[in-house]
Protein backbone atom coordinates (compact mmCIF):
# COMPACT_ATOMS: atom_id res chain seq x y z
CA UNK A 1 0.00 0.00 0.00
CA UNK A 2 1.20 3.38 -0.96
CA UNK A 3 2.60 5.73 1.79
CA UNK A 4 1.18 8.52 3.19
CA UNK A 5 4.43 10.77 0.94
CA UNK A 6 3.75 8.80 -1.45
CA UNK A 7 -0.08 9.84 -2.28
CA UNK A 8 0.74 13.52 -1.06
CA UNK A 9 3.43 13.48 -3.79
CA UNK A 10 1.40 12.53 -6.22
CA UNK A 11 -1.95 14.65 -5.54
CA UNK A 12 0.95 17.65 -6.34
CA UNK A 13 1.63 16.17 -9.90
CA UNK A 14 -1.83 15.91 -10.49
CA UNK A 15 -2.63 19.54 -9.41
CA UNK A 16 0.34 20.25 -11.47
CA UNK A 17 -1.17 18.89 -14.33
CA UNK A 18 -4.59 19.92 -13.75
CA UNK A 19 -3.09 24.00 -13.42
CA UNK A 20 -1.73 23.17 -16.88
CA UNK A 21 -5.49 21.83 -18.33
CA UNK A 22 -7.27 24.70 -16.90
CA UNK A 23 -4.97 26.79 -19.03
CA UNK A 24 -5.38 25.36 -21.96
CA UNK A 25 -8.93 25.16 -21.50
CA UNK A 26 -8.29 28.68 -21.48
CA UNK A 27 -6.17 29.61 -24.19
CA UNK A 28 -8.61 27.24 -26.26
CA UNK A 29 -11.65 28.92 -25.43
CA UNK A 30 -9.87 32.54 -26.41
CA UNK A 31 -8.96 31.54 -29.86
CA UNK A 32 -11.73 29.55 -30.67
CA UNK A 33 -13.99 32.56 -30.45
CA UNK A 34 -11.36 34.71 -32.73
CA UNK A 35 -11.84 31.65 -35.06
CA UNK A 36 -15.50 31.69 -34.78
CA UNK A 37 -15.69 35.09 -35.54
CA UNK A 38 -14.05 34.67 -39.08
CA UNK A 39 -16.12 31.52 -39.81
CA UNK A 40 -19.38 33.35 -39.14
CA UNK A 41 -18.25 36.07 -41.22
CA UNK A 42 -17.41 34.01 -43.89
CA UNK A 43 -20.29 31.82 -44.32
CA UNK A 44 -22.78 33.93 -45.99
CA UNK A 45 -20.26 35.15 -48.32
CA UNK A 46 -19.17 31.66 -49.45
CA UNK A 47 -23.24 30.47 -49.84
CA UNK A 48 -23.74 33.40 -51.89
CA UNK A 49 -20.80 32.72 -54.26
CA UNK A 50 -22.26 29.15 -54.22
CA UNK A 51 -25.90 30.04 -55.30
CA UNK A 52 -24.06 32.18 -58.07
CA UNK A 53 -21.64 28.59 -59.08
CA UNK A 54 -25.20 27.36 -59.66
CA UNK A 55 -26.99 29.94 -61.84
CA UNK A 56 -23.49 29.88 -63.86
CA UNK A 57 -23.47 25.97 -63.82
CA UNK A 58 -26.94 25.73 -64.75
CA UNK A 59 -26.33 28.59 -67.80
CA UNK A 60 -23.51 26.21 -68.56
CA UNK A 61 -25.16 23.14 -69.64
CA UNK A 62 -23.94 22.25 -72.73
CA UNK A 63 -20.85 24.39 -72.79
CA UNK A 64 -17.02 22.54 -72.56
CA UNK A 65 -15.42 23.79 -69.54
CA UNK A 66 -11.78 21.84 -68.02
CA UNK A 67 -13.51 21.86 -64.61
CA UNK A 68 -16.37 19.84 -66.09
CA UNK A 69 -14.74 16.84 -67.17
CA UNK A 70 -16.01 13.59 -65.83
CA UNK A 71 -13.66 10.66 -64.47
CA UNK A 72 -12.61 7.86 -66.42
CA UNK A 73 -10.75 5.85 -63.28
CA UNK A 74 -7.43 7.82 -63.29
CA UNK A 75 -7.75 8.27 -59.09
CA UNK A 76 -8.30 10.53 -56.61
CA UNK A 77 -7.03 13.68 -54.71
CA UNK A 78 -7.86 14.46 -51.29
CA UNK A 79 -7.21 17.45 -49.24
CA UNK A 80 -6.52 16.08 -45.36
CA UNK A 81 -7.34 18.88 -42.84
CA UNK A 82 -6.12 18.28 -39.58
CA UNK A 83 -4.26 20.27 -36.55
CA UNK A 84 -0.35 20.99 -35.87
CA UNK A 85 -1.06 20.02 -31.92
CA UNK A 86 -2.73 17.48 -30.50
CA UNK A 87 -4.45 17.24 -26.87
CA UNK A 88 -7.54 17.53 -29.51
CA UNK A 89 -9.72 14.09 -27.90
CA UNK A 90 -10.41 12.20 -31.23
CA UNK A 91 -10.63 15.38 -33.55
CA UNK A 92 -7.56 14.19 -35.72
CA UNK A 93 -8.10 10.44 -35.76
CA UNK A 94 -11.71 10.98 -37.36
CA UNK A 95 -10.58 12.82 -39.87
CA UNK A 96 -7.69 10.77 -40.82
CA UNK A 97 -10.12 7.78 -40.53
CA UNK A 98 -12.53 8.93 -43.24
CA UNK A 99 -9.59 9.17 -45.09
CA UNK A 100 -8.78 6.25 -45.25
CA UNK A 101 -12.38 5.43 -45.76
CA UNK A 102 -12.13 7.05 -49.04
CA UNK A 103 -9.32 5.39 -50.07
CA UNK A 104 -9.89 2.05 -49.43
CA UNK A 105 -11.62 0.69 -52.38
CA UNK A 106 -9.20 2.10 -54.70
CA UNK A 107 -5.67 0.74 -54.67
CA UNK A 108 -5.10 0.09 -58.65
CA UNK A 109 -5.96 4.23 -58.99
CA UNK A 110 -3.66 6.88 -58.41
CA UNK A 111 -4.21 8.39 -54.53
CA UNK A 112 -2.54 11.78 -54.25
CA UNK A 113 -2.52 13.50 -50.64
CA UNK A 114 -2.48 17.05 -50.09
CA UNK A 115 -2.00 17.24 -46.13
CA UNK A 116 -2.85 20.04 -43.73
CA UNK A 117 -1.32 20.32 -40.23
CA UNK A 118 1.23 18.00 -39.45
CA UNK A 119 -1.07 15.35 -37.50
CA UNK A 120 -2.19 13.76 -40.93
CA UNK A 121 1.38 13.65 -42.19
CA UNK A 122 2.37 10.63 -39.95
CA UNK A 123 -0.73 8.06 -40.17
CA UNK A 124 -1.17 8.85 -43.77
CA UNK A 125 2.88 7.89 -44.84
CA UNK A 126 2.29 4.72 -42.54
CA UNK A 127 -0.78 4.21 -44.75
CA UNK A 128 1.71 4.19 -48.15
CA UNK A 129 -0.12 6.91 -49.41
CA UNK A 130 1.29 9.65 -52.05
CA UNK A 131 1.73 12.90 -50.15
CA UNK A 132 2.04 15.15 -53.35
CA UNK A 133 2.20 18.47 -51.09
CA UNK A 134 2.09 19.58 -47.21
CA UNK A 135 1.02 22.52 -45.16
CA UNK A 136 2.18 23.06 -41.44
CA UNK A 137 1.55 26.20 -39.33
CA UNK A 138 -0.85 27.95 -40.93
CA UNK A 139 -3.35 28.25 -38.81
CA UNK A 140 -3.94 30.70 -36.02
CA UNK A 141 -4.69 32.62 -38.32
CA UNK A 142 -5.39 30.96 -41.55
CA UNK A 143 -4.91 33.40 -44.29
CA UNK A 144 -6.37 33.57 -47.53
CA UNK A 145 -3.59 33.03 -49.78
CA UNK A 146 -3.23 29.59 -47.86
CA UNK A 147 -6.36 28.88 -49.37
CA UNK A 148 -5.43 30.20 -52.70
CA UNK A 149 -2.11 27.97 -53.01
CA UNK A 150 -3.87 24.59 -51.61
CA UNK A 151 -6.61 25.37 -54.16
CA UNK A 152 -3.79 25.72 -57.24
CA UNK A 153 -2.16 22.42 -56.36
CA UNK A 154 -5.88 20.36 -56.43
CA UNK A 155 -6.51 22.07 -59.38
CA UNK A 156 -2.83 21.56 -60.91
CA UNK A 157 -3.42 17.66 -60.43
CA UNK A 158 -6.87 17.67 -61.84
CA UNK A 159 -6.06 19.92 -65.01
CA UNK A 160 -2.75 17.88 -65.85
CA UNK A 161 -5.56 14.72 -65.52
CA UNK A 162 -3.52 12.97 -62.62
CA UNK A 163 -6.72 12.48 -60.92
CA UNK A 164 -10.41 12.88 -61.92
CA UNK A 165 -11.81 13.41 -58.83
CA UNK A 166 -10.91 16.16 -56.48
CA UNK A 167 -12.18 16.35 -52.43
CA UNK A 168 -11.46 17.54 -49.28
CA UNK A 169 -12.29 16.22 -45.81
CA UNK A 170 -12.56 18.54 -43.05
CA UNK A 171 -14.29 18.82 -39.59
CA UNK A 172 -17.63 21.26 -40.01
CA UNK A 173 -18.09 23.27 -37.15
CA UNK A 174 -21.45 23.77 -35.20
CA UNK A 175 -20.06 24.14 -31.88
CA UNK A 176 -17.98 23.32 -29.11
CA UNK A 177 -19.17 20.18 -28.38
CA UNK A 178 -20.65 19.32 -31.96
CA UNK A 179 -17.39 19.27 -35.26
CA UNK A 180 -18.91 16.79 -37.61
CA UNK A 181 -16.21 15.54 -40.11
CA UNK A 182 -17.66 16.15 -43.98
CA UNK A 183 -16.12 15.11 -47.58
CA UNK A 184 -17.00 17.56 -49.95
CA UNK A 185 -16.11 17.63 -53.13
CA UNK A 186 -14.52 20.09 -55.54
CA UNK A 187 -13.59 19.05 -58.87
CA UNK A 188 -15.11 18.19 -61.26
CA UNK A 189 -18.22 20.26 -60.65
CA UNK A 190 -21.20 19.43 -63.82
CA UNK A 191 -23.77 21.79 -63.88
CA UNK A 192 -25.74 19.55 -61.74
CA UNK A 193 -23.33 19.06 -58.74
CA UNK A 194 -22.98 22.63 -56.90
CA UNK A 195 -22.21 22.62 -52.76
CA UNK A 196 -26.28 23.49 -53.21
CA UNK A 197 -26.69 21.94 -49.43
CA UNK A 198 -23.53 24.19 -48.05
CA UNK A 199 -26.28 27.41 -49.70
CA UNK A 200 -29.39 26.41 -48.36
CA UNK A 201 -27.59 25.29 -44.54
CA UNK A 202 -25.84 28.77 -44.29
CA UNK A 203 -28.68 30.91 -46.30
CA UNK A 204 -29.21 33.96 -44.25
CA UNK A 205 -32.95 33.82 -43.59
CA UNK A 206 -35.77 36.25 -44.18
CA UNK A 207 -36.11 39.28 -41.66
CA UNK A 208 -39.72 38.95 -40.45
CA UNK A 209 -41.96 41.10 -42.28
CA UNK A 210 -40.17 41.57 -45.11
CA UNK A 211 -41.54 40.85 -48.38
CA UNK A 212 -39.21 39.03 -51.01
CA UNK A 213 -40.73 39.29 -54.33
CA UNK A 214 -40.02 35.89 -56.60
CA UNK A 215 -37.64 35.85 -59.22
CA UNK A 216 -38.82 35.80 -62.33
CA UNK A 217 -38.86 33.13 -64.38
CA UNK A 218 -36.68 33.22 -67.94
CA UNK A 219 -38.09 33.18 -71.31
CA UNK A 220 -36.87 29.94 -73.06
CA UNK A 221 -33.32 30.11 -74.47
CA UNK A 222 -32.96 34.24 -72.12
CA UNK A 223 -30.44 33.98 -69.30
CA UNK A 224 -30.96 36.09 -66.67
CA UNK A 225 -27.22 36.98 -66.12
CA UNK A 226 -25.42 38.93 -68.75
CA UNK A 227 -22.17 38.12 -69.03
CA UNK A 228 -18.99 40.86 -69.40
CA UNK A 229 -16.73 40.75 -70.68
CA UNK A 230 -17.17 37.39 -72.05
CA UNK A 231 -18.52 34.09 -70.94
CA UNK A 232 -15.51 32.25 -70.78
CA UNK A 233 -13.53 34.36 -69.12
CA UNK A 234 -16.06 35.23 -66.27
CA UNK A 235 -16.49 31.51 -65.86
CA UNK A 236 -13.00 30.18 -65.26
CA UNK A 237 -12.83 33.19 -62.97
CA UNK A 238 -15.62 32.53 -61.22
CA UNK A 239 -15.18 28.88 -60.79
CA UNK A 240 -11.72 28.94 -59.71
CA UNK A 241 -12.06 31.96 -57.04
CA UNK A 242 -15.28 29.62 -55.69
CA UNK A 243 -12.93 26.35 -55.14
CA UNK A 244 -10.23 29.17 -53.66
CA UNK A 245 -13.18 29.96 -51.44
CA UNK A 246 -13.93 26.87 -50.55
CA UNK A 247 -10.58 25.33 -49.63
CA UNK A 248 -10.57 28.69 -47.76
CA UNK A 249 -13.89 28.05 -45.84
CA UNK A 250 -12.71 24.42 -45.10
CA UNK A 251 -9.29 25.57 -43.57
CA UNK A 252 -11.58 28.12 -41.38
CA UNK A 253 -14.23 25.49 -40.23
CA UNK A 254 -11.34 23.20 -39.48
CA UNK A 255 -9.22 25.41 -37.11
CA UNK A 256 -13.02 26.43 -34.88
CA UNK A 257 -13.10 23.00 -34.78
CA UNK A 258 -9.68 21.94 -33.89
CA UNK A 259 -10.26 24.66 -30.56
CA UNK A 260 -13.66 23.71 -29.88
CA UNK A 261 -12.44 19.77 -29.83
CA UNK A 262 -9.26 20.62 -27.83
CA UNK A 263 -11.16 23.06 -24.99
CA UNK A 264 -13.77 20.40 -24.45
CA UNK A 265 -10.75 17.90 -24.16
CA UNK A 266 -8.94 20.18 -21.76
CA UNK A 267 -12.47 20.75 -19.62
CA UNK A 268 -12.57 16.77 -19.25
CA UNK A 269 -9.00 16.66 -18.49
CA UNK A 270 -9.77 19.08 -15.48
CA UNK A 271 -12.38 17.44 -13.90
CA UNK A 272 -11.00 14.66 -14.27
CA UNK A 273 -8.00 15.59 -12.41
CA UNK A 274 -9.93 16.95 -9.74
CA UNK A 275 -11.91 13.34 -9.15
CA UNK A 276 -8.61 11.93 -9.39
CA UNK A 277 -7.36 14.39 -6.40
CA UNK A 278 -10.78 13.65 -4.46
CA UNK A 279 -9.94 10.10 -4.32
CA UNK A 280 -6.57 10.19 -3.48
CA UNK A 281 -7.15 12.69 -0.82
CA UNK A 282 -9.93 10.18 0.86
CA UNK A 283 -7.05 7.19 0.74
CA UNK A 284 -4.33 9.73 2.03
CA UNK A 285 -6.66 10.46 4.82
CA UNK A 286 -7.69 6.40 5.59
CA UNK A 287 -3.77 6.07 5.16
CA UNK A 288 -3.31 8.64 8.43
CA UNK A 289 -5.93 7.43 10.23
CA UNK A 290 -4.46 4.33 10.13
CA UNK A 291 -1.38 5.14 11.03
CA UNK A 292 -2.28 7.13 13.98
CA UNK A 293 -4.75 4.12 15.05
CA UNK A 294 -1.60 1.63 14.86
CA UNK A 295 0.50 4.42 17.17
CA UNK A 296 -2.13 4.41 19.50
CA UNK A 297 -2.53 0.95 19.85
CA UNK A 298 1.35 0.44 20.44
CA UNK A 299 1.35 2.91 23.19
CA UNK A 300 -1.22 0.81 24.55
CA UNK A 301 0.07 -2.07 24.33
CA UNK A 302 3.45 -1.01 25.94
CA UNK A 303 1.63 0.22 28.43
CA UNK A 304 -0.23 -2.87 29.28
CA UNK A 305 3.36 -4.66 29.59
CA UNK A 306 4.88 -2.22 31.73
CA UNK A 307 1.67 -2.61 34.11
Amino acid sequence: MASFRDIKRRIGGIRSTQQITRAMKMVAAARLRRAEEAILALRPYSARLDQLCARFLQDAIGTEHPFFREGEGRGIAVLVVCSDSGLCGAYNNRVVQTAMDLFAGRRGETRCVVAVGSRSIGPLTRAGLNITRSYSDIFNPVHFDVGQAIAEDLKSLFLREDVDEALMVFTEFFSPMRQVVTTRRLLPCPPDLIHKDVAEHYAEPVPEGLKVEPELPAEPGENVYVYEPDYESIGQELLAHNIAVQVYRALLEAQASEHGARMVAMDNATENAEDMINELTLRMNRVRQESITEEILDVVGGAGALG
